[in-house]
């Protein structure tokens, strides 16, 4: 075999390998934790790739959640912004131009967006652990100089009010009130202990 020959299977296999990680990559949606618990070997192969090439993948992933939370009618927008709050934050391009895109399109989208979407947002920007350290305003706070825009936006989401007709059997909504209420308890919790005024 030609050493012209050679390099060429060479760098097709390295392609296709980097083709099914990246695959792997997007079917996790760039989470580091659910990547390694599904396929230990596989997150083992991606964490060998350069920074560049995640950061490459992780812009794509924004970009691509970006036009899902703009065009996406269904019950699921909750779920884009968690996944963008995570995907910005890990970034290392254009973080604060992402996250100014990010409280400018749910101040856009929020008179769209039912009660529960408007609450499991709302908790996202709260952070789901006692730090609070994984919620949005942490990170935006944290990255960027848009504490306006961030107060506008989590105002803009809050502004609505519950019913006891919005109560459901389901789990976690049964007094969708006081799920409501501990949302916003918690973003003024967020809003003290990170100097949001």
């Amino acid at each position: 075999m030609s050493l012209l020959k050679l390099f060429s299977n060479t760098n097709t296999q390295q392609s296709e390998h980097e083709n099914t990680i990246k695959e792997f990559f997007f079917y996790h949606h760039g989470d580091d934790m659910l990547m390694d618990r599904d396929d230990p070997q596989k997150y083992k192969q991606y964490r060998t790739l350069s920074e560049a090439t995640i950061e490459l993948w992780r812009q794509e992933l924004i970009a691509q959640d970006f036009e899902l939370l703009i065009s996406d009618n269904a019950d699921n927008q909750w779920i884009i912004v968690g996944n963008l709050i995570r995907l910005i934050s890990s970034s290392k391009n254009l973080v604060e131009d992402h996250f100014k895109k990010l409280l400018t399109t749910i101040i856009e989208i929020s008179p769209t967006l039912n009660k529960r979407q408007r609450i499991l947002i709302l908790e996202h920007f709260a952070g789901r652990t006692l730090p609070q350290k994984d919620g949005g305003i942490y990170l935006i706070q944290s990255k960027a100089n848009l504490n306006e825009l961030l107060k506008t936006a989590v105002n803009t989401l809050s502004n609505f009010t519950c019913t006891m007709s919005d109560n459901t059997s389901e789990v976690g909504w049964e007094n969708i009130q006081q799920r409501y209420e501990n949302a916003n308890k918690a973003i003024q919790s967020a809003f003290t202990r990170f100097e949001i005024d």
